[in-house]
């Protein structure tokens, strides 16, 4: 059958085209691009049934010239997102039927609908839609953009990650001893009692899968890499409670399970090509990183043997090691250090001269025994160098602990309630000035007892390790700490300026806030940072 875009329009006047264009536009409009569309003379207000030529789709903008011959003198229909009925006209074998069409509103139209709908009929009646190029289409594009239900458009990278693990979670099911088995074939040896059912589900939240997307990016950047043991020094407790401070957990992650990297990014790839074909231990790399190259620690290679099946999450309990004893009798009979030798020193100020003096901490450790504080209130006095400490991630070295029990007679002796031994840890600082001011202020009479001021980040670790020890289910003990300073200066006017005090503010409460953040906050996100890159090797849906 003959189509009507093949017959040859009647010739007319000019003024009669021009009304034949505005007609047609109304129709149009009504209609949509339909088969007839019902239309009303202006002069007589009767319905007309105008035939309108069926139209057939163009994929494209069309050429320019087609583009500017439609447009002459046209405008475009006013597309709106409002719910409307519109009544279509459709002729079937000489009959007229109508139908009625609901559009949805433009919010629940896709953008290339959008882009169909945006055109007008070519003049010369040949059919085509020319999609247009200007003010209309900028128009419509942005509409889609801030539509209602635009945000539904487009899930977010982090909320396809926490749809894909939610998704496979059921069959993954991974527990405790599943990342047990993970931690291990990864050689990352946590703290122990620090995983737990709770952190578990923590890490499936999907803010805290946004923030391991982040980290995610800087290993497959080859900015960072795992740390084997991850741990918080007490020396970054002040600057920890800062991010806290600031919900900054990511920063913190970064911290205590990463480092930046120093391998040469060859290296890095070598080692992720073998993890990626690593194989039966339970763990298998995601299909994605079978191809793409990221950091990764370092897999176990053998066999699994027995001991994989006897791992244990362990208890949460605060520890201390025993560290080396020190003879008190050498300490007072050791001489001090000629500081002369050390005045051309190279190192920062803040470190005073401990490169160039080996013997700082013991002659700190001498000075302090001198002051004669310690050995009046107490007997049977002992000093060890190089205790560790350690409560969940917290951790660190002593420089040195003293254990004294109180002298036979003494108040706090006669005293049952109270225990008859104190713990004091002895922390050794040195300074060519610049911590003068900052961490201590010197006594104006010429005394030896320093001022310190204990929002530093120094007096913060002395804390650490007090609030740790404090924590150490042993022989009950009271716990103190003292600060002992050592001012290097650069004549001789002044040798040996040493000042101590023991420290008079309790952060205990701050640091207990910032032992339990780390281990569900911070924890939460690594252990999604793991679930992103590694899989069971029985599970056969890739996420």
């Amino acid at each position: 059958m003959e189509s009507n875009t093949s017959q040859k329009q009647p010739g007319r006047s000019p003024g009669e085209a021009k009304e034949r264009v505005v007609r047609r536009k109304g129709a149009a409009v009504k209609s949509g691009v339909a088969g007839l569309g019902v239309t009303a003379d202006r002069g007589t207000g009767e319905k007309q049934n105008r035939p309108v030529t069926q139209v057939k789709e163009v994929i494209g903008r069309g050429k320019r010239g087609d583009v500017g011959k439609a447009n002459k003198g046209l405008r475009e229909p006013d597309l709106t997102g409002r719910v409307e009925k519109q009544e279509r006209v459709e002729r079937k074998n000489g009959e007229t039927i109508e139908k009625k069409e609901k559009n949805e509103s433009t919010g629940g139209v896709t953008k290339k609908d959008l882009k169909k709908r945006v055109g007008v009929m070519k003049g010369g009646g040949d059919g085509e839609i020319i999609l247009q190029k200007g003010k209309e289409e900028k128009k419509m594009v942005k509409l889609f953009k801030s539509g209602p239900g635009a945000a539904d458009k487009g899930i977010s990278r982090w909320d396809q990650a926490n749809k894909s693990l939610l998704r496979t979670g059921s069959k993954q099911s991974l527990e405790i001893k599943d990342y047990l088995t993970l931690l291990k074939l990864l050689k990352i040896n946590l703290p122990e009692g620090v995983l737990n059912p709770e952190v578990i589900i923590q890490s499936e939240d999907t803010n805290v899968i946004q923030d391991a997307q982040g980290i995610i990016k800087d290993l497959e950047d080859f900015k960072l890499k795992f740390i084997a043991t991850p741990r918080l020094g007490c020396r970054e407790v002040k600057h920890a409670l800062n991010l806290k401070k600031k919900r900054n957990a990511p920063e913190i992650t970064r911290i205590i399970f990463f480092e930046s990297t120093k391998d040469s990014e060859q290296t890095l790839k070598e080692r992720w090509k073998r993890n990626a074909s690593n194989s039966g231990h339970g763990f298998r790399m995601r299909d994605r990183y079978k191809t793409t190259p990221i950091s990764t620690p370092d897999m176990y290679a053998t066999a699994q043997t027995r001991s994989w099946e006897r791992l244990e999450p362990g208890k949460d309990f605060a520890k201390v090691t025993k560290g080396v004893g020190i003879n008190v009798q050498d300490i007072v009979e050791m001489e001090f250090s000629d500081e002369s030798s050390f005045r051309e020193s190279s190192s920062p100020q803040m470190f005073g001269n401990f490169f160039r003096n080996p013997a700082d901490e013991k002659e700190c450790l001498k000075f302090f025994h001198e002051q004669g504080d310690i050995t009046s209130a107490y007997d049977q006095l002992t000093y060890t160098k190089g205790n560790k400490v350690e409560f969940g991630f917290l951790t660190g070295n002593l420089d040195f602990l003293a254990e004294a029990r109180h002298k036979a007679g003494s108040a706090k002796s006669n005293m049952s309630s109270e225990p008859n031994i104190d713990k004091i840890i002895i922390e050794c600082k040195g300074t060519t000035g610049a911590m003068v001011g900052k961490l201590f202020t010197k006594p104006g009479n010429g005394g030896r007892q320093a001022q310190f001021i204990e929002t530093h980040e120094y007096c913060y670790q002395t804390q650490a390790y007090m609030y740790i020890l404090k924590h150490v289910k042993q022989t009950p003990a009271t716990v103190r700490a003292v600060m002992v300073v050592r001012h290097y200066h650069s004549d001789s006017s002044s040798s040996r300026d040493f000042y101590w005090n023991y420290l008079r503010k309790d952060h205990g409460k701050q640091i207990d806030e910032l032992k339990v953040y780390c281990q569900k906050e911070v924890l939460a996100r690594f252990l999604a940072v793991l679930r992103l890159i590694f899989q069971k090797e029985t599970d056969t849906l890739e996420q």
